[in-house]
């Protein structure tokens, strides 16, 4: 009898949560990928891994041109210590930072060179990056023999596995929801690992349930929104609410008449996020509420700056 072979990947997570430095090794392949925050990244570029090590990188921050989604910047280098560090001080708009490596030496300049190509190729359809700016790279590499491209194949093949299971947007996510079966408040308990705070809003028979990450506000997957789209609504989130069905992202619950999100989504503000789920210009910093708490997020909000000075 046949029998697919698996896949085993070791996560080790520094701070016990999502938020900070994970490790995804994938044990029996020579692919390991790390993210971290940029105001992690001493401690990412510090680690023996790391250091003069080539690879291929991601980098994403708020999207602050559209409604939803992120901006990224995919790149790549034969020291990720160097470039990491020069990119924390030239380019400002990233938060988070995703490499892929080889647990050897294996990759060469040219090797790396191919998979950041593929890896921009990849991004051109990936819905939830709004953005990329490199979009220069092309795949003509006549020193890769056949041998090298398939194995680099094989590779790019791992990473799309391993990236979706420690929140990399460059692949999307398995679509793993089933409609009216799975509650907001399930998802919330099985994602510990995003410890914080949550933020709930209804709207009629919409509601939906929000975190902020890496400077963005995160709606949670199998949170609602409404079908029907009243006339203040602008067009621009008409047009992301169009953009977000159109890639499978929002779907239509036809039993209980709404939309239902099928993964965590990234928008740029609060009120981005409460225009998409209750189809009405609204206030996302006085409609959201502390989830348990009824507290306004512009109160939170306030309470947070004050605490910190």
């Amino acid at each position: 009898m046949s029998r697919t072979s698996g896949l085993s990947i070791n996560l080790f997570l520094s701070e016990r949560t999502w938020n900070g430095l994970v490790v995804a090794d994938a044990s029996s392949h020579n692919v390991k990928v790390f993210t971290a925050p940029k105001t992690k990244l001493d401690e990412l570029v510090s680690r023996d891994d790391i250091k003069e090590k080539s690879g291929v990188y991601l980098l994403t921050g708020p999207n602050l041109e559209g409604g939803f989604g992120l901006e990224g910047y995919i790149g790549e280098s034969d020291d990720l210590a160097v470039r990491l560090r020069s990119h924390a001080k030239r380019k400002r708009f990233w938060s988070r930072a995703y490499i892929a490596i080889s647990k050897d030496s294996w990759l060469s300049k040219s090797h790396i060179r191919f998979l950041e190509a593929r890896l921009v190729a990849v991004a051109k359809t990936a819905p939830l990056l709004a953005r990329v700016n490199n979009l220069k790279q092309d795949l003509s590499y006549d020193r890769l023999t056949d041998g090298e491209a398939a194995n680099l194949e094989d590779f790019i093949g791992l990473l799309s596995i391993i990236m979706p299971a420690i929140g990399c947007p460059l692949f999307a996510f398995p679509n793993s929801i089933h409609l009216g079966s799975v509650s907001i408040d399930h998802h919330i308990e099985s994602s510990t690992g995003k410890a914080g705070t949550y933020f709930e809003l209804v709207k009629g028979a919409a509601r939906g349930i929000a975190y902020l990450r890496d400077g963005a506000f995160w709606v949670s997957k199998g949170s609602t929104a409404r079908v029907e789209e009243y006339s203040s609504l602008r067009d621009g989130y008409r047009k992301t609410r169009a953009a977000l069905v159109e890639c499978g992202i929002l779907v239509c619950d036809h039993h209980r008449g709404l939309l239902v999100f099928t993964q965590d989504v990234p928008f740029n503000s609060p009120s981005d996020a409460a225009a998409v789920i209750g189809t009405t210009s609204l206030n996302g910093r006085k409609e959201w509420k502390v989830l348990g708490k009824g507290i306004s997020y512009s109160d939170w909000d306030a309470a947070q700056i004050s605490n910190s000075k």
